[in-house]
């Protein structure tokens, strides 16, 4: 999107009270449902499969760490920064958009969330692109940093699961 875009979408939701309150209970929620998913995933794993209960909590953990250094290095401006509007709730960093970390988490947690049962990764992973939705519409992240972050969210799983087992699987566990 480009600025007028984004002006257009914000002042649409300005207009719109309403409108803007749902946008924010439903951006809301949506992080707030995935985190207490996975946080009832990871008990239920303690309780029921604790061979997946470590798994499922260090993969999206080590997304999360090495995704927050990557948006460092990174640094790409926010769009309201590079392009000089206002985001439709206000925030105060102006970089490190890029990959957005909303948007990792969220897909770590869901690939995760497949692996223990596929109907609770789905939903996670609709959450998941609410949640970048969300991102892109408030103006707080271009669509490349939550496409980036879902990507990078999706492939570090994978390959995080992957050698995790294989190591376990190499030290006898």
């Amino acid at each position: 999107m480009n600025a007028e875009q984004y002006r257009a979408v914000i002042g649409w939701f300005n207009a719109r009270p309403v409108a803007k309150m749902a946008l924010r209970v439903v951006s809301r929620g949506a992080v707030a449902l995935v985190y207490l998913s996975y946080l009832g995933m990871l008990a239920w794993l303690a309780w029921h499969r604790m061979g997946q209960f470590w798994p499922a909590l260090v993969v999206p953990a080590a997304a999360f760490l090495v995704g927050t250094l990557v948006r460092k290095v990174i640094d790409r401006p926010r769009p309201y920064t590079a392009l000089g509007f206002t985001p439709l709730f206000p925030k105060d960093k102006a970089g490190q958009s890029m990959p957005s970390r909303h948007c990792f988490s969220a897909a770590a947690i869901a690939a995760m969330g497949w692996y223990v049962l596929p109907p609770l990764g789905a939903v996670l992973a609709v959450l998941a692109v609410i949640i970048a939705v969300s991102r892109v519409v408030t103006g707080v992240h271009f669509v490349s940093d939550v496409l980036a972050g879902l990507a990078f969210g999706l492939v570090f799983a994978v390959a995080g699961r992957v050698a995790y087992i294989a190591a376990a699987s190499a030290l006898g566990f």
